[in-house]
């Protein structure tokens, strides 16, 4: 791909963008602050908006279209939402019934707010990763207040010991309700859940389209995990980091022999760019 055919880049965040601390580094800030808006710069996430828009701020691109929740909220530079693909209060409702007497975080992601029962080992660690705050409601009238609000869910994420996962996702797919959406085990102890058949790629080429009216070849792309895979094999240039997942690597233009904790993102931009 040619230097001057690129126009956006679009970057993971978790593991690609962040360093060992989970923050900007000063050598990327450097490097963003060289481009000097030259491109379109996306950050696609399964974080909500409000954790990402402290990075756009490090990286001087406050203002710039967010993916959020891996696509199912797609925000323009008004953050407005163009998109949104929520789930829907039965599907909540399936999980919150598991998680009755067992010892698991549930937290569910509308729009811009987080909710969850109360600042657990899980939650502090979210709120250390991601600088978000959550809204604490008892799982018991979780419903009620999504539905006084008029809200659905865009992402859950249940957080707790790897076999207590194990059997709810068990307990989902024999009720069929595992069907209805797209389950990602973001690490043992994480289970992510968004609308079925939604991922960066899709939302990135809807953007695209609506915002800038670019293809998908226009796209420099940076990620390290599964949720990745699509965004690097359909941009026009697909980068994994070296700390990335094996099948991100086999999809990948070119792998760097950098990883998240050594700036890949910041090193190959400059390499390619300037």
């Amino acid at each position: 791909m040619e230097k001057e055919n690129i126009k956006v880049i679009c970057l993971d965040i978790d593991g690609t963008l962040l360093d060992k601390d989970r923050a900007i580094s000063p050598g990327t800030q450097e490097t963003f602050k060289r481009l000097n808006g030259k491109y379109h710069t996306v950050l696609a996430s399964s974080r909500m908006p409000s954790a990402m828009y402290y990075l756009q701020e490090k990286l001087g691109i406050k203002g710039d279209p967010l993916i959020a929740y891996n696509g199912a909220l797609i925000l323009d530079n008004h953050q407005k939402a163009i998109k949104s693909l929520p789930m829907t209060l039965d599907f909540l409702q399936a999980i919150l019934d598991h998680q009755k007497g067992r010892n698991y975080n549930v937290s569910t992601f509308c729009n811009d707010i987080w909710r969850t029962a109360e600042k657990d080992q899980w939650t502090q660690h979210e709120i250390y990763t991601t600088k978000a705050n959550p809204e604490l409601v008892p799982n018991d009238q979780l419903i009620q207040v999504l539905k006084e609000n008029e809200q659905q869910p865009h992402k859950i994420m249940c957080m707790g010991e790897e076999e207590i996962l194990d059997d709810l996702i068990n307990q989902l797919e024999k009720s069929g309700h595992a069907d209805k959406v797209h389950l990602y085990r973001s690490k043992k102890t994480y289970i992510e859940i968004i609308t079925k058949n939604i991922d960066k790629s899709d939302a990135l080429a809807y953007l695209l389209e609506k915002e800038y009216q670019l293809p998908m070849s226009s796209v420099i792309a940076f990620g390290d995990n599964h949720n990745d895979v699509d965004l690097l094999n359909n941009a026009g240039w697909g980068i994994a980091v070296a700390n990335a997942k094996e099948n991100v690597k086999s999809v990948a233009d070119y792998i760097s022999e950098f990883t998240n904790k050594e700036d890949a993102v910041a090193k190959e931009l400059n390499r390619i760019l300037n």
